[in-house]
């Protein structure tokens, strides 16, 4: 159930309603453009909601991420400020990091990623998170902005994965 390979009927509901949120403002296009998605209300938001723009080198590769829009319905589920900030310049999150490699996945195809990864927030009652990555086209027709969606769990939940590098990601296509 982990990678872009999953089904959406086994997503938890709030980020089941986030992939339908995301899918429909597609409009029948390969990926719904900035302008097109409506975020969900706060009652049936994800724990955590967050929106970063995928930043690139001139080569188009992604280089960092930064945080837009960052809302969290724990109060202290996240220890640091994201908004704002490059996700490099927060120590275990940069290049190197699963959650790294959940960005670079979503920002190199166009395709939705489930993963699980650890908790490492502020709230030792967490053990884990089940996150939903979903590419969004901004002016271009390219993959400019990753939407994610995460639920906290309280036990250990599913696989963790490992993602390619980016050289082996250059080589696969």
């Amino acid at each position: 159930m982990t990678g872009s390979n999953f089904s959406v009927a086994r997503l938890e509901p709030e980020l089941k309603q986030l992939y339908f949120i995301w899918r429909d403002a597609a409009l029948g296009a390969a990926l719904p453009r900035f302008t097109n998605i409506g975020l969900p209300c706060p009652q049936t938001q994800p724990g955590i909601l967050s929106i970063y723009e995928v930043l690139r080198s001139r080569t188009g590769e992604p280089i960092d991420f930064k945080g837009l829009y960052v809302r969290s319905k724990i109060k202290k589920t996240l220890s640091k400020v994201f908004t704002g900030t490059k996700l490099s310049t927060h120590p275990g999150k940069g290049p190197g990091s699963k959650m790294w490699g959940a960005f670079v996945q979503a920002a190199t195809h166009p395709l939705p990623l489930h993963i699980a990864l650890p908790y490492t927030g502020p709230l030792t009652s967490f053990r884990s998170t089940s996150e939903l990555y979903l590419p969004v086209a901004g002016d271009r027709d390219t993959i400019e902005y990753v939407l994610v969606g995460v639920t906290l769990k309280p036990s250990d939940y599913g696989q963790v994965i490992d993602f390619p590098s980016p050289a082996q990601i250059a080589t696969s296509r």
